[in-house]
């Protein structure tokens, strides 16, 4: 997952816990087919290019993203807000009407949850290891550093576009599939499986409508379908350079 959404989608699954606390299956990987992929390093380099390249990427010290979430077919609307800055922290804040405010953080060492469903929580072991990667401030740029193996297995077309499919394996963790566009080189899709202490949870995330804002590209519309139902976040400010309050971080007393 983009470290764009991926604290806020971490409160997301916080939520999905705590309304359905069950256990999804894994998805089958299908085999796929190997002629004449490009390499690794080939689709990285297209990657980054496509986001407005590395150095752009590396002068950013801080970004505030806001914006307005939906879950359905149940009809819920809310807000969200997320704070991030490197390497992994971030703080981020999603509030659903008529339920309530879900608060998400992470400090580059430990990471938490509060809800008003389940209460507040650290995360350990796997759950920590995955939740510090997805939220690393430079992913996109450093995804050769910050996964064990990477490797291009196929091709598929996903929203009409063809794509190349990237899996990248972090040591202990299910793997993260990447499907990017084989043209403009911008990441289409990921599949995913989200670990939590109430069972692992498989999720197709979607990315949409990039745009570019400080010389580096982003999607606005992040679309997530889990077993039980679609969410669909949709960014409406961007700010860079932001002010940090370390503070934010930290888990609440």
């Amino acid at each position: 997952m983009g470290k764009y959404i991926s604290a806020s989608f971490f409160i997301i699954f916080s939520f999905v816990s705590a309304l359905f606390g069950q256990q999804a299956a894994v998805p089958e990987t299908k085999p796929a087919e190997k002629p004449a992929l490009p390499s690794v390093r080939n689709v990285i380099d297209k990657y980054v290019a496509a986001i407005g390249g590395k150095e752009a990427h590396l002068k950013l010290r801080s970004r505030l993203t806001k914006g307005n979430v939906e879950l359905s077919p149940m009809g819920l609307k809310g807000t969200f807000e997320l704070l991030q800055a490197p390497e992994a922290r971030s703080a981020s804040r999603m509030t659903i009407a008529g339920v309530g405010e879900f608060a998400d953080g992470a400090d580059g060492k430990t990471s938490w949850t509060v809800n008003p469903i389940q209460g507040g929580r650290e995360r350990t072991g796997l759950e920590l290891q995955q939740n510090l990667l997805t939220s690393n401030f430079y992913r996109e740029v450093n995804l050769e550093k910050l996964y064990t193996k990477l490797e291009v297995t196929g091709k598929e077309t996903v929203a009409g576009r063809p794509a190349l499919i990237l899996a990248a394996t972090s040591e202990g963790l299910p793997a993260d599939i990447m499907y990017f566009d084989a043209e403009t080189g911008q990441l289409l899709r990921t599949d995913s499986t989200l670990v939590s202490p109430e069972g692992n949870q498989p999720a197709k995330i979607f990315y949409e409508d990039y745009r570019e804002i400080d010389g580096i590209k982003m999607p606005f519309k992040v679309r997530t379908v889990l077993p039980q139902f679609e969410i669909v976040m949709t960014t409406s400010e961007v700010k860079h350079g932001v002010e940090v309050d370390e503070a934010r971080f930290s888990r609440p007393k």
